[in-house]
Order: structure tokens, then C-alpha cells, then sequence
């Protein structure tokens, strides 16, 4: 016999700056914070790099509350950037850069950031000693500097900055700063590493003061289901419909399999969904029950429940 309810948690995979502009949320249906990310990059766009970043991007945004509306992943060019970043921060309330920031001649994400909302770029002191303060002590010879050779001044181009840009150093151990312009839109490197530690670093207080309250996290539910995707459409629509105006989204996923099965005496560890119905929401009551009816009226397998 199939259990119908077995426990299982499935796990899926410092304070923010203050902005001088006054902040007009642009809350999504569920009423969350929305954001956005542009990956800038010939590398990601030819194939020759895989980007994790959007994943990463988008999972911390799901733990912390943030619905993501949209990932664009544009070329090393000032048009290209620029028109996106204007047309994201237009309607999404976290923006996020990554890739583009480094020494070399294509790389432009901050020139085009600055041509994008009027500024102009400057060499920001601050990260430009910073830059060499922590060089120094990893034991590099040589330091960034405006007026030094070509490479120094390849380093120092780092921290060409836009003007009117809000800097920040989220990690301690990181000369690599986030730049923030127009209250939105907030520059991160493309290296993953450090693309990583920097959300997790600056993210959190973002969203909690442009949240203004507790962070309200998603919650999602997994249920298994051994029906054709056509046969279990019809009540999924139904389901959708009644659950929408209380902010639970449904999903249906055929042909995946969460990477923890049910292993529990009443269940064969063989046993194999044709298709993984997913149910997400604030609310964890009702994504709970949401996934109860789904489980009754689709004779389905509780996959389990995560919420960050």
C-alpha cells in the first residue's frame, strides 16, 4: 500500500544601503517585493560558460519572499545593457547585475549603468584603497593606481565607478563592493563565488527594509503522481482557479523526480511519479491544503514540504 501522507522535508535547492530616492513598491499578485536579473555576458550567450547565477539569484529570492518576474541575459554591449536595466528597474523592485566588472576592454557593466541613468563615471577612493589594502595583504606586488602603468591602471578600472552610485562592502573579506543606483538596481560580479556571498550577504537586508516588516518567506509543497499530465490537467485548472485569489501557484512537472524518494516501509523505494505537481505560497496553511486535495482528488504521494 501507498501512504497518502509521509513526512519528508525536500530541500530546494547585513543590512542593505538606505536610498535618497523615495521607494514605490511594485508588488507582485502575492503581494511580495518582485525582482529581476540581468546576466551580462558574450561568454553565457555563446555557450562557452554555463551561468549559475540566475539559479542562485533565483533561489535566495524564493527563500526570502521575493517573487522573480524576469532573468534577461543580454551582450557586452552599452545598448543592450542599458535598455535593460531601464525597462527592469521600471517595473520590478530589486534588480540585480551580474557579470562585466572587471579589468579588460569588454568589460562595461558599470560605464553603462551610469549611461543608462545619467551619471558619470568616477574613480571611488574608497574601493580603490580598499582594492589595495587587501591586495597587500595577499601579497600582490602590484597595486591599482589611476595614473600607473597599463596594468595598474586595468586594476584601478575596477573602480571606475557611476557617480551617483551608493557603495557598499558586504563582506569584509572582499574588496569587490555592491554598487547600487537609482534605489533599484545593484551591481554584482560575475564570478560565482563571489556572486554568491554577496547575495547572501546583502540580499537579506534589501529585502527586509524595502519590505518594511518581517521577511515572509514561500513555502512549496511536492505532491507525486502516477497519471498522465493530460489526465490530472482538468483538475489541476479547477484547483488553480479556486487557490489564485489566495496567492498559491500551482505547477505541474512531468517526467521529474525529486532527488529524495519515498523510502518508508509503506512505500516501494522504486516507486517513480510520472509527474511532481508543485503548490507555492505564503501562506502555509493553504499550500497545505491545496496539496491535501491534490493527494485525495489525484491519488497522489506527499513529496514533502519546504520552507526556508
Amino acid at each position: 500500500m501507498l501512504t497518502r501522507c509521509w513526512s519528508s522535508h525536500y530541500t530546494v535547492c547585513r543590512a542593505a544601503i538606505a536610498t535618497q530616492r523615495r521607494f514605490v513598491s511594485k508588488k507582485s499578485a502575492t503581494n511580495s517585493l518582485t525582482g529581476a536579473l540581468c546576466v551580462i555576458g558574450d561568454e553565457i550567450l555563446s555557450g562557452k560558460t554555463l551561468d549559475i547565477n540566475s539559479f542562485y539569484f533565483a533561489k535566495r529570492c524564493f527563500e526570502l519572499g521575493v517573487q522573480v518576474e524576469k532573468i534577461e541575459i543580454v551582450p557586452d554591449q552599452y545598448e543592450s545593457i542599458s535598455n535593460s536595466l531601464q525597462r527592469l528597474s521600471q517595473n520590478h523592485d530589486i534588480v540585480f547585475t551580474s557579470g562585466g566588472i572587471g579589468p579588460t576592454h569588454d568589460d562595461i557593466t558599470y560605464d553603462a549603468v551610469s549611461r543608462a541613468f545619467g551619471s558619470k563615471l568616477a574613480y571611488h577612493e574608497d574601493t580603490l584603497a580598499r582594492m589595495r589594502r587587501i591586495m597587500k595583504s595577499r601579497g600582490s606586488l602590484t597595486m591599482p593606481d589611476p595614473q600607473g602603468t597599463a596594468e595598474q591602471i586595468a586594476m584601478a578600472r575596477m573602480a571606475l565607478l557611476p557617480a551617483n552610485a551608493q557603495v557598499v562592502y558586504p563582506c569584509e573579506e572582499y574588496w569587490v563592493p555592491v554598487v547600487s543606483v537609482v534605489g533599484r538596481v545593484h551591481v554584482f560580479p560575475g564570478i560565482p563565488k563571489l556572486f554568491e556571498d554577496l547575495v547572501d550577504a546583502y540580499l537579506p537586508g534589501l529585502v527586509a527594509r524595502l519590505s518594511g516588516k518581517t521577511v515572509l518567506a514561500f513555502t512549496r509543497a511536492l505532491v507525486g503522481i502516477r497519471q498522465r499530465e493530460s489526465a490530472i490537467a482538468p483538475i489541476l485548472d479547477k484547483l488553480q482557479e479556486r487557490y489564485a485569489p489566495m496567492g498559491v501557484k500551482i505547477g505541474s512537472y512531468p517526467d521529474w523526480v525529486p532527488k529524495k524518494q519515498p523510502t518508508t516501509n509503506e512505500v516501494s523505494s522504486d516507486w517513480k511519479p510520472t509527474v511532481v505537481v508543485s503548490v507555492v505560497g505564503k501562506n502555509k496553511e493553504q499550500v497545505e491544503a491545496c496539496r491535501a486535495e491534490i493527494c485525495l482528488l489525484l491519488d497522489g504521494i506527499d513529496l514533502g514540504t519546504n520552507t526556508p
